[in-house]
């Protein structure tokens, strides 16, 4: 059972149409909140709605998701742009303009979603940290509670020791190292 190039083609082309509609959902908490004390399961649900919604509109009702995607795609471009231009111009200069520009833009587009995987990161980090700051303070307005984050331990390492050595030394009855 051969399968034809056009056939891969169109699967391949099908496969991008449906990565291209998957979406990542709204932010949402990353972080638990308990009920206060006295307060009934209906009553923080009510909170957590509104302190969510609330949240949402601090951020601009945007996605950390959908700019983590828009940062590596931003940056991916990029890359592919100034690596055809620089791989056009030193192809020129052989006289494979086109070859050179091909060259460039491939590695532009390597280079460029290495930068876009980093600012990505940020982008969406950046986005859900706010979110969760904005979340945990309207939740705690509201009377519920909001445990302390997690402590951070920094390990150092330990402290370098130092040996003397004297170095040999010459008595009578000849050369010793102690």
């Amino acid at each position: 059972m051969k399968v034809k190039t056009s056939q891969l083609a169109v699967l391949g082309v099908v496969c991008l149409g449906l990565a291209g509609c998957a979406s990542p959902g709204p932010a949402a908490p990353s972080l638990a909140v308990m009920p206060g004390k006295g307060k009934s399961y209906d009553s923080f649900q009510r909170d957590d709605r509104y302190c969510q919604a609330s949240a949402q509109q601090a951020i601009g009702y945007k996605s950390p998701g959908e700019e983590a995607n828009q940062a590596a795609v931003g940056s991916a471009a990029v890359g592919t742009a100034l690596g055809a231009l620089a791989g056009a111009a030193i192809g020129s200069v052989s006289g494979n303009m086109g070859a050179g520009a091909a060259i460039g833009a491939g590695t532009g587009l390597v280079a460029g979603g290495v930068v876009g995987a980093g600012k990505a990161d940020a982008a969406g980090g950046s986005l859900q940290q706010r979110f969760d700051t904005t979340y945990a303070q309207c939740m705690t307005a509201k009377g519920n509670v909001v445990p302390p984050p997690p402590p951070t331990y920094v390990v150092t390492p330990p402290p370098r020791v130092y040996y003397e050595d004297d170095g040999p030394y010459y008595r009578h009855w000849g050369w010793h190292r102690w």
